[in-house]
């Protein structure tokens, strides 16, 4: 192995031998020198064989194993035994494609001010076949006042410098979701300056079982990395202090929708009244609503000509959830006189994808119609 490489890619393992040979074998493919990387898994704890996939890729991947203490513990771990000063993290069903790491490498050579750069990525299925759905994001420089709003990246479009990660504290293992989102937005506080290369150079697997497909999970973990920021002490820039009720908000509303899906309605509902308490004025808002329809579509199909595709049972699981919504006994007095500025939204919101829905239809644009329960 290379003296010092540039890269250290971290593979967290657990309960995944199906994929993690795919895993390995898109670092491999880098257009990279094979000695500008090194690869480290850390098999927390596999009860599924896992770690015997990891053993055929010997020596050019090492391969540590732990007692199982869950995704951010593996990861730190990573952290401890690599060497370079770049890193990234691979979850182990996940993919990145062969130029990826040479670009971003790249990147840093160009601006050495930059603390972390990331990119775009495609999803895929369990199969490894492309879905519709691809994420991208063009912020760059300071992401505080974007990232309390959401998370931007996946762990492994980022490629970041190992110092500031020590420096951070790593990854937290209290959390059990979205300890990468964390752990950005410590970063950006911290001042470190991104950038995006704005190509899908990831492959996201989208697939039953996986941790995000917990919405009650993901929501405390959510709530809990907001709460650190706005309630944990310390001044906020004003860019970041005045968005406090937008992020509380967009952390709740994502939590509807993937209750929605997951075909918990009261649940929907409870998260929905929770983000308008946040900030009333997302009943109100034709683009709040549409947001809505088009995260309460499939993982690996949100995308809005989706929305328009699929906008009649969409619209009508929009209208029952806000029915419910004001059918509450208890809701907020406050809230509730937002029912009418709720429904024009609502109807605008119906017109706008009807409009685009039709002429899609008229010219033979013949966008996914996807399974969608209309309760």
């Amino acid at each position: 192995m290379h003296e010092s490489p540039a890269i250290s890619v971290i593979i967290p393992l657990y309960n995944l031998r199906d994929f993690v040979g795919e895993a390995i074998e898109s670092v491999l493919a880098q257009t990279l020198e094979p000695t500008a990387m090194e690869i480290l898994v850390i098999d927390d704890g596999s009860t599924d064989g896992g770690g015997e996939i990891v053993a055929r890729y010997a020596p050019l991947v090492r391969c540590l194993r732990q007692a199982n203490r869950g995704l951010s513990a593996a990861r730190n771990a990573g952290i401890r035994e690599s060497r370079a000063p770049f890193l990234t993290f691979l979850d182990a069903d996940d993919r990145i494609l062969p130029e990826k790491l040479a670009l971003q490498l790249e990147a840093f050579r160009a601006q050495p001010e930059l603390g972390a750069v990331y990119c775009g990525w495609h999803c895929i299925d369990a199969t490894g076949a492309r879905l519709p759905q691809r994420g991208r994001s063009v912020h760059a420089g300071n992401l505080f006042p974007d990232l309390v709003l959401g998370n931007l990246m996946h762990p492994h479009t980022v490629v970041v410098r190992r110092p500031l990660v020590e420096v951070a504290g790593g990854f937290d293992e209290t959390l059990t979701s979205v300890e990468d989102w964390d752990l950005w937005l410590r970063l950006a506080r911290a001042g470190v300056r991104w950038h995006c290369i704005d190509r899908p150079l990831a492959e996201y697997r989208i697939r039953p079982g996986a941790m995000h497909q917990n919405p009650r999970r993901m929501l405390d973990n959510r709530l809990r990395v907001l709460a650190k920021i706005f309630d944990g002490g310390g001044d906020l820039p004003p860019p970041v202090a005045s968005r406090r009720g937008r992020a509380f908000q967009n952390a709740h509303l994502t939590a509807a929708c993937d209750f929605l899906r997951a075909g918990e309605r009261a649940e929907a509902v409870r998260a929905l009244r929770a983000a308008a308490l946040a900030r009333p004025d997302v009943l109100g808002e034709p683009s709040s609503l549409r947001r809505m329809c088009r995260l309460v579509l499939p993982e690996g199909y949100q995308r809005d000509a989706a929305v328009v595709a699929n906008w009649r049972p969409l619209t009508r699981i929009l209208r029952s959830t806000l029915a419910d919504l004001f059918a509450d006994s208890d809701l907020d007095p406050g809230l509730r006189r937002l029912r009418r500025r709720a429904a024009l939204a609502y109807w605008r919101t119906v017109l706008r994808l009807a409009r685009k829905g039709l002429a899609a239809d008229l010219w033979g644009d013949r966008a996914e119609r996807l399974p969608i329960s209309r309760d």
